[in-house]
C-alpha cells in the first residue's frame, strides 16, 4: 500500500518518490520544456513513440498513449516539425518516458513550399536523430532549429537555411574549421581567388599550401561562408541561394564534411541532392 510521498526540485525536473514501508518504491520526475518533434514511430494498435528535440532536456524519446486514435487528446500535436510544449513523466531506469500533455505553439511540418522543402526538413530530423546524444541539452542548437524551420519552408531560401544549419550544427559540435586564415602558413583567405579545402586535416587551405589536388571553393562561395557565420539567416539576401552553380562548392564542401566528420552517409542528403 503506498504509505507516503516526497517532493523535490531539481534542474528544473520535478521529482516525486513514492514508498512502500520502509523502501523507495518509485522515483518519476515530471519534465517540462518546449520541443520539437523530429521522428514518430506507430506502437501497438493505439500508441506512438515520439522523438522529440527539447529545450531543455536535449533529445528525448517518448510514448504518448493513445495518439493514433481518432478522438486522442495529442491529435494535430504530434506531427513531424511541430514546435510544441510537452510535459512527460520520466521513470527511473526505463529509456522512454510518458508523454502527459502537449500544446502545439506552430506546426512547421504541413506547410511546405515543395517536396523538395519536405525533404531538407527531414535532412534536419536525421541530422539530430543521428548526431546528437540523448538527454544532452544544447540550447543554441535548439534555437538554431527554430530559427532555420520557418525559413527552409519557402523554396526561394530552404537551400540557404539547409546550408545555414549544416555548418552551424558542424560549428556547435566543435567540428567546423577556422576559415579566416590558411591552416598551414596562417595567411589571410579573405582576398584568394580560390581557398582550397582539405577534408583529412579539416582545414582550410591557402593556394600555396593546398599540396596534392584539393576540392577548392570560390571567391563568392567562401564570401558567403563568412556571411553565414557571421549573420543572423534572416540578414543573408536570398541571392546567395545555392541554385547559382557558384555556391555549390561550398554546399558540396560541406556536405563531406558533415558525413565525414560524424562517419555516417545520411539518406534524406542523398534525396535532397537527387532533387537538384
Amino acid at each position: 500500500m503506498l504509505k507516503a510521498s516526497q517532493k523535490c526540485r531539481r534542474d528544473d525536473i520535478y521529482s516525486v518518490t513514492f514508498f512502500w514501508g520502509h523502501g523507495s518504491l518509485l522515483v518519476v520526475s515530471l519534465l517540462e520544456s518546449e520541443a520539437v518533434v523530429i521522428k514518430t514511430y506507430p506502437l501497438a494498435e493505439a500508441d506512438k513513440i515520439v522523438v522529440a528535440y527539447t529545450r531543455k532536456y536535449g533529445k528525448l524519446r517518448g510514448v504518448a498513449r493513445g495518439a493514433r486514435r481518432l478522438r486522442s487528446r495529442f491529435a494535430g500535436r504530434l506531427e513531424l516539425f511541430s514546435w510544441i510544449g510537452i510535459s512527460a513523466f520520466e521513470r527511473e531506469n526505463q529509456d522512454l518516458v510518458q508523454i502527459d500533455k502537449v500544446d502545439l505553439i506552430r506546426s512547421f511540418g504541413l506547410g511546405c513550399g515543395n517536396y523538395r522543402c519536405f525533404l531538407q526538413l527531414n535532412l534536419l530530423g536525421e541530422l539530430l536523430i543521428e548526431t546528437v546524444p540523448e538527454h544532452e541539452p544544447n540550447e543554441p542548437l535548439f534555437r538554431l532549429l527554430l530559427l532555420v524551420l520557418p525559413e527552409i519552408q519557402d523554396p526561394t531560401r530552404s537551400d540557404l537555411a539547409q546550408l545555414y544549419f549544416e555548418v552551424w550544427h558542424l560549428k556547435l559540435a566543435g567540428l567546423f574549421p577556422s576559415y579566416r586564415t590558411c591552416g598551414q602558413c596562417g595567411v589571410s583567405l579573405f582576398n584568394a581567388a580560390h581557398v582550397f579545402y582539405g577534408s583529412a586535416l579539416n582545414m582550410f587551405l591557402c593556394g600555396n599550401c593546398k599540396g596534392k589536388a584539393l576540392p577548392s571553393i570560390s571567391s563568392k562561395s567562401y564570401q558567403l561562408l563568412h556571411h553565414v557565420l557571421t549573420e543572423p539567416l534572416g540578414h543573408l539576401n536570398g541571392s546567395f541561394g545555392l541554385t547559382d552553380g557558384d555556391s555549390r562548392d561550398l554546399a558540396d564542401m560541406v556536405e563531406t564534411q558533415l558525413q565525414r566528420s560524424f562517419e555516417r552517409r545520411f539518406d534524406c542528403l542523398t534525396l535532397v541532392r537527387n532533387q537538384s
